[in-house]
């Protein structure tokens, strides 16, 4: 059937329903795999991996061999995302760069209740874990849950300059 047989009205309707279905196609083809990523499955627990720099190095490397070093204090964030059932932190080993433990922050279990948030601190002068160190926190809970949200917030705060950012945990096995 050629479009001349068609009368004009509905060519326009066709042309807008074609647009508006091309348009709805994109739209769910962009917000879909964005969605998709913010909403994590329910589980029992996780052991998660969190990034942790009690130092960094920067600017330009020095006629000793070494470049500038600033020591920062880290505030790990534990939070309970479930709305209705607590969770359990079981450990909270902490690692150097070199895969060393330091020590346990959490030696016997903790409960966050829903919607309440565990916080780990490393001070300023701390620099035992070095720019590698990390955090491996494991936590269960009874039922299955939303999983937490887990950040290390890294700060140094003084005049003339200052400094902030933020790491993020990474689940990297279930019970």
């Amino acid at each position: 059937m050629s479009k001349d047989c068609i009368p004009s009205p509905t060519r326009r309707w066709l042309a807008l329903a074609g647009c508006r279905l091309t348009a709805a196609l994109l739209l769910a083809g962009v917000l879909t795999p964005a969605l998709a990523e913010g909403i994590e499955p329910p589980t029992r627990g996780q052991t998660v991996y969190v990034p942790i720099y009690s130092h960094f190095r920067h600017g330009n490397v020095a006629s000793s061999g070494r470049s500038g070093t600033t020591l920062v204090s880290v505030l790990v964030s534990v939070r309970n995302t479930d709305p209705k059932n607590p969770i359990r932190v079981v450990a909270a080993p902490y690692y150097d760069t070199e895969g060393v433990l330091v020590r346990n922050s959490v030696p016997t279990p903790r409960t966050i209740p829903p919607f309440g948030t565990m916080e780990l601190f490393i001070e300023l002068n701390e620099n035992a874990g070095g720019s590698g160190a990390n955090y491996a926190i494991k936590w269960d809970a009874t039922t299955m849950v939303s999983p937490p949200v887990i950040e290390a917030l890294h700060s140094k705060f003084q005049a003339g300059y200052s400094v902030a950012f933020i790491s993020r945990g990474r689940a990297i096995s279930e019970p």
